[in-house]
């Protein structure tokens, strides 16, 4: 049995690892935080117990892993940003080769940890078309670049599982926060008075506030018993016409104005189909193991992110 307080944490210097990492000291876990530039793991993670920058040699991730009584693994180029050249080879070697190799560390420890919590994409369910119908854990995953992506990061993490590791992908949608991401973007807009929902507008817009995203991730931990996908999302979700006005709102600005998928792709280039093909993704496993959800709706969650 490994250290019951040990936790290792990849991919510490983004936001979701960070706040991972923090979430885990505040409980009285001893944290081992990993990320590329260890200088830069230490300035977001004040307070873990060792800070390693992976330098991707053989046996190195074994030996930080090693002993811990779970891992989690946020790592992989942040999606959100204006992507020049091939984008989709960062993003896929970040993810599935990084993640791979963690699995693999994970099988050769002595004393293997009793969890590995992944962090995976609701992008699995495909931006290749959209309608109305709920989506839980049990659909099945496009046949698109992003569905066959995050299909094959789940497999990489699986390969993890055995009768003393279990894994758990966390799903993430859209993660609101004030300080990076979708939303920081589109604070932007809604503030020079040129906010509006992204057309058509009739689209869904799954999210989470960033808290609940690390109570997700960390719920495992509580619950024994689950294991595999779990949506991260908040069980009201919203078109994006609705988003918008909520927004403009909360932050008292405008929120008529369409704003054309040209401009969204200029912003974010081809991974702007995250934010105009939105599915209607709902966190069914999570209600069934009663989650408690700190922010369930809209309304609140930005009102906690933009009014602090």
């Amino acid at each position: 049995m490994g250290d019951q307080n040990k936790a290792v944490v990849f991919g510490s210097s983004g936001l979701i690892g960070s706040a991972v990492c923090k979430e885990l000291i505040k409980r009285g876990y001893s944290v081992t935080a990993v990320g590329r530039d260890r200088e830069k793991v230490r300035q977001k993670v004040p307070g873990a117990s060792e800070y390693y920058g992976f330098t991707g040699k053989e046996g190195d991730l074994e030996k930080i892993i090693n002993g811990s009584i779970a891992v989690f693994n946020f790592s992989g180029a942040p999606i959100f940003k204006k992507w020049k050249g091939n984008y989709k080879t960062e993003i896929y070697e970040s993810r599935v080769d990084y993640t791979s190799a963690i699995a693999e560390a994970i099988k050769k420890c002595q004393v293997p940890p009793e969890l590995f919590v992944n962090g995976s994409a609701a992008g699995i369910y495909g931006y290749d078309k959209w309608d109305d119908r709920e989506i839980t854990e049990d659909e099945p995953a496009a046949e698109d670049f992003w569905g066959v992506l995050v299909k094959e990061w789940e497999e990489a993490a699986e390969k993890a599982k055995s009768d003393k590791v279990r894994v758990v992908n966390i799903r993430t949608s859209v993660v609101l926060d004030s300080s990076e991401g979708a939303l920081e973007q589109l604070v932007k807009v809604f503030n020079r008075g040129l906010g509006g929902p992204i057309k058509p507008g009739t689209q869904w817009f799954p999210w989470i506030h960033l808290d609940d995203e690390v109570g997700l991730a960390l719920f495992p931990l509580e619950k024994k018993d689950i294991s595999g996908p779990i949506n991260a999302s908040s069980p009201q979700v919203p078109r994006m016409n609705e988003f918008s006005a909520i927004l403009g709102r909360v932050l008292n600005k405008p929120s008529r104005i369409k704003v054309p998928v040209t401009i969204i792709r200029m912003m974010f280039g081809e991974v702007s189909d995250l934010l105009i093909k939105g599915k209607k993704v709902i966190p069914a496993k999570a209600e069934k193991y009663g989650y408690p959800f700190l922010f369930p709706d809209l309304e609140g969650a930005l009102e906690n992110l933009l009014k602090k």
